[in-house]
């Protein structure tokens, strides 16, 4: 249903229009009620984890993060894209979208069972330091910076959260880096960078904030994913934001 709000999106429409056009199409497929208020965060509101104003009017070479979830049958889903407003990424905004698509695409292969969740998050948070060590965003010893959690000014959030009969399932069982995965566990995939506007950071990059999530089951050899259809790579993401409706 975000593919909707993907493809309606362009400059000067305000976050609140894609709130409409994505409710619209909850409601047209018979799913009555919201899993959480929708989030629809343009341009420095990216960097927001739970924006909910949804009032600003979106410009031509921002992004836009897409965070909304229905509930179906008294079940839960939590999904999130970032897309070009104007259906064209700049250049900064590629390469830290190809820098969380890696870091979801790492974690999807690691959620399997008998494996902790915090070995997923120390390989994932590696790849994340690795690659903004490259880009020049951090610098110094990356054994120091996995030490000194200096991520955390990118990617304060966790890595995944229990999604079901709730957006965030299961809570007395605490989604921590402890768990062991098991079958039939259901979770929220959430990679994100999200870059402040800081004099430290090179300007281009500043502002800059793309989550994208996807929602697995962990099975007996591994995870089915149940958003896959929903696209997430830039190409595919231009090439339907060019078919408007």
């Amino acid at each position: 249903m975000v593919w909707k709000a993907i493809k309606y999106c362009q400059p000067k429409q305000y976050e609140y229009e894609l709130v409409a056009e994505i409710h619209h199409e909850f409601l047209r497929n018979g799913c009555l009620t919201n899993s959480y208020n929708t989030i629809i965060g343009s341009g420095q509101n990216s960097c927001i984890l739970h924006y909910i104003k949804n009032n600003k009017q979106m410009q031509n070479g921002e992004l836009v993060l897409i965070d909304a979830g229905c509930e179906y049958r008294y079940y839960a889903s939590d999904i999130t894209r970032t897309i070009p407003v104007n259906g064209v990424f700049l250049k900064e905004q590629r390469i830290i979208y190809h820098i969380v698509l890696d870091m979801l695409n790492l974690a999807l292969k690691l959620f399997k069972p008998n494996i902790k969740i915090k070995t997923i998050n120390s390989q994932v948070i590696q790849l994340l330091l690795l690659r903004l060590h490259s880009i020049g965003l951090i610098h110094g010893n990356l054994n120091n910076l996995m030490q000194t959690e200096i991520y955390k000014i990118f990617f304060m959030h966790r890595l995944c959260h229990w999604i079901g009969l709730s957006v965030h399932d299961c809570e007395y069982i605490p989604c921590n880096d402890d768990v062991i995965l098991k079958p039939g566990m259901t979770l929220a995939v959430e990679p994100g960078i999200y870059i402040p506007k800081s004099n430290s950071i090179p300007f281009l990059y500043r502002g800059i904030g793309i989550r994208i999530e996807e929602n697995i089951v962990i099975t007996s050899t591994g995870n089915k994913i149940f958003t896959k259809n929903l696209i997430n790579k830039p190409d595919e993401i231009e090439k339907l934001m060019r078919s408007k409706i």
